[in-house]
């Protein structure tokens, strides 16, 4: 059946916060901050970041090597198919499945995560998420752009993981211990405006949680990505020119025993034309053991989530869904 129009969200549903204080604000400032991020992990998983210290001149390149890259034949950009990786790296065409096969996905994507050549020491042998990344000839500044914003991204995230450890009274670089060879992943998304003879139902990205511990996603002015509310109504996390939106990811759940709330979302492209959007997806180092924190563990309150060992857990789902090249 056709999927039913939405309504925009309300500041309830998904906050904006100005994030300024958490770059150059004194301590208290950076509490108050916090306060509004956790308040937000709490009770939406969903919140808008502004003025969080990102260059424009950064995510206005990364938006237009996306462009061009989705712009080339499908020949060439599959000349860096996901199946010639060892470690997801690359491209996926139009259509790919999903992890529910029964849901399309009406995008396309290129991947990449840390670089790390063959051989190299922090991507030892079985560790199938660590390795190279693959890079198309064109656009030619793909990698300069795309590894400059990758680091950026790195830094935002550990303002916000110090910003979630103040908020609930742990040590700032509580979470960071966790990041010290992290899995972390960038992709650049393209959504076509969907054809006239597209099934009904089929959306840019189907109805999902993010696995990781939280994401950090560019969009662009087009719109399409939208939130279920706690009383399960769906509504569009309009665009904010300039902003990030940030949504509680599984782990980052589970660490917290439930205490943050991992949201489901979706895209769907009802633009007309061409959305493009830009995630980071934060994973914890291969070996770290997700499970609740015992401060979120009580009688009244027991564990409410399994341990998940990082690097089995990711390994074994990509392989669910994705092709590669046999390690």
């Amino acid at each position: 059946m056709p999927i039913e129009p939405v309504r925009q969200a309300d500041s309830s549903e998904i906050p904006v916060i100005d994030l300024s204080a958490l770059i150059d604000g004194d301590a208290d400032a950076k509490r108050k901050v916090s306060a509004q991020i956790v308040h937000a992990a709490e009770n939406t998983g969903f919140f808008y970041a502004i003025n969080h210290g990102v260059p424009h001149e950064l995510i206005d390149g990364v938006f237009a090597t996306a462009e061009r890259f989705f712009a080339q034949p499908e020949d060439e950009k599959l000349r860096i198919g996901l199946e010639s990786s060892t470690c997801y790296r690359g491209y996926l065409p139009l259509d790919s499945k999903g992890s529910d096969p029964t849901q399309r996905n009406f995008l396309e994507a290129f991947q990449m995560a840390e670089e790390r050549p063959e051989g190299d020491p922090e991507a030892p042998a079985g560790k199938t998420l660590a390795g190279p990344n693959q890079w198309p000839a064109q656009p030619e500044n793909i990698k300069d752009s795309m590894l400059a914003y990758h680091a950026a991204m790195g830094e935002l995230a550990d303002r916000l993981h110090r910003a979630f450890a103040i908020g609930i009274d742990f040590p700032e670089d509580y979470f960071l211990r966790y990041y010290n060879n992290a899995l972390n992943q960038l992709r650049l998304l393209h959504y076509p405006p969907p054809p006239a003879d597209l099934d009904d139902g089929v959306m840019g990205a189907r109805i999902h949680t993010d696995t990781g511990a939280f994401t950090i996603l560019l969009q662009d002015q087009n719109g399409g990505l939208e939130v279920e509310t706690a009383s399960g109504e769906w509504v569009t996390a309009t665009p904010i020119a300039g902003a990030f939106v940030i949504n509680i990811g599984d782990m980052l759940e589970t660490w917290t025993n439930g205490r943050f709330i991992s949201i489901k979302h979706r895209v769907v492209n009802r633009s007309g034309t061409e959305r493009y959007s830009v995630p980071y997806f934060l994973n914890p180092d291969y070996d770290v053991v997700v499970e609740p924190f015992p401060e979120f563990v009580s009688d009244d309150n027991p564990p409410r989530f399994e341990p998940v060992h990082v690097g089995n857990f990711l390994s074994d789902r990509f392989d669910s869904i994705w092709p590669r090249k046999p390690a």
